[in-house]
């Protein structure tokens, strides 16, 4: 079996290097909510008074008009029209993921939760999120998720072996539905039925989070450690023990950092022993071909969620996240000397960098929500202010975390 994640540019650990018009408003979608355009609940920018932290420094109406920038060219380059009329697919565009730049769970995922939270700016965000909800539910596997790789041209599952699912991909397009459904309602139905289906295969017996949802139960990967997702799931889904989850996952980041990462927080992009109390590094060939028993294109992007769950949350609630957040922002800040293009995408566990040969703007962009949460005033203004800007000349992957740090930092990001 192919085992894959995150993203192919991670496999080969060294990322390669049209734009479509998108939408019609009105568009029918069978099976989908009503084509009507319903009132949108939080109308974007939803200014969002975070828990904890610091916001940057930019005025607020700088960082709203930001957002729309960098949504306005996210959407023209990676929000496709296909492959069937009635769907639309985030584009994995620059960056391999798919063969003929075709859609991954995780990128449908990011563009589920991204139009959401643009809705009110984006006037056709119902339509073009029933698009991306379409193709899910036309591509789905044999526990009802979405496969993991699709082929471009014709959406044909494009991954070797049985179709299967990715958890952050499936954690993601949970999370898109419960804001969808919050934002215009009629998605309740959906949400549930995708949780259910979520509980039953991307869950570990003992409430740990698999790494895909035909995967063994032992594993799991911290880049999936989506907390203010699964605090959400817990609000809004009584039927199933998400809280189970919660403390199962902040029980795996507390004993791994304590005993591989003390002074850094940070989490390797597998872990094994996951359903233990002793959770370890992955072997350095565990999935992929760079090393997965240190942060790598996976796990860069754990201190944006773990920022992101302290800034919504707060210490009492999101007190796992918030300590972690602390110490990864701290030791990201240390290995770069404060320049945010030298966090590197390779990183040793003691905070010091595997490479410097490969550079990838994102590395630094998703330290963002974690420098806030920190206090790090400083930090978090050098980090906002590089995402105005493009140095490595990113593709779907970068960009696409870019538009989701951006709505988190600009204070537009807002709790379900």
């Amino acid at each position: 079996m192919v085992l894959r994640f995150g993203t192919p540019r991670a496999r080969s650990a060294l990322a390669a290097g049209t734009a479509l018009a998108t939408a019609a408003l009105g568009l029918g979608l069978a099976g989908a909510a009503p084509a009507t355009a319903a009132s949108t609940a939080h109308p974007f920018p939803t200014h969002t008074t975070y828990q904890v932290g610091v916001m940057p420094s930019a005025s607020q109406s700088s960082r709203d008009a930001a957002v729309e920038k960098e949504y306005d060219s996210w959407k023209a380059t990676y929000l496709h029209h296909g492959c069937a009329s009635n769907e639309y697919y985030v584009s994995t565009k620059g960056d391999d993921d798919a063969t003929n730049n075709g859609p991954v769970s995780e990128g449908q995922g990011y563009g589920m939760n991204i139009v959401p939270l643009m809705a009110g700016y984006d006037t056709s965000a119902q339509s073009e999120f029933n698009g991306l909800w379409q193709l899910v539910k036309d591509h789905k596997d044999q526990y009802g998720l979405m496969q993991w790789q699709l082929d471009g041209k014709t959406c044909k599952y494009y991954s070797g072996g049985t179709p299967d699912g990715a958890t952050d991909g499936d954690l993601d397009i949970g999370y898109g539905l419960i804001l969808a459904d919050k934002q215009w309602g009629g998605y309740t139905a959906d949400a549930k039925a995708w949780l259910a289906a979520f509980y039953a295969h991307d869950v570990a017996p003992d409430g740990h989070l698999k790494c895909e949802d035909d995967g063994p139960n032992t594993d799991t990967r911290p880049s999936d450690m989506m907390l203010d997702h699964l605090r959400a799931f817990a609000a809004y889904d009584t039927a199933h023990d998400w809280n189970k989850v919660i403390q199962r996952t902040e029980a795996v980041i507390s004993s791994f950092t304590k005993s591989y990462s003390p002074t850094g927080g940070l989490l390797s992009d597998f872990v094994v022993n996951a359903g233990t109390s002793s959770p370890k590094p992955a072997p350095a060939n565990y999935q992929e071909d760079q090393p997965d028993n240190i942060v790598g294109y996976n796990s860069i992007r754990v201190p944006w969620h773990l920022g992101t769950d302290a800034l919504l949350y707060g210490g009492s609630t999101a007190a796992v996240s918030l300590s972690t957040a602390k110490l990864e922002s701290a030791c990201l800040k240390k290995e770069s000397g404060g320049n945010p293009e030298k966090v590197y995408p390779h990183t040793k566990l003691n905070c010091t960098a595997y490479s410097t040969s490969d550079q990838a703007e994102e590395a630094g962009d998703a330290v963002g929500p974690a420098a806030m949460a920190a206090g790090d005033q400083a930090w978090t203004d050098a980090i906002w202010n590089q995402l105005g800007g493009n140095p490595f000349g990113d593709g779907y992957f970068g960009e696409t975390i870019k538009t989701l740090v951006y709505l988190v930092m600009a204070g537009d990001y807002w709790r379900p």
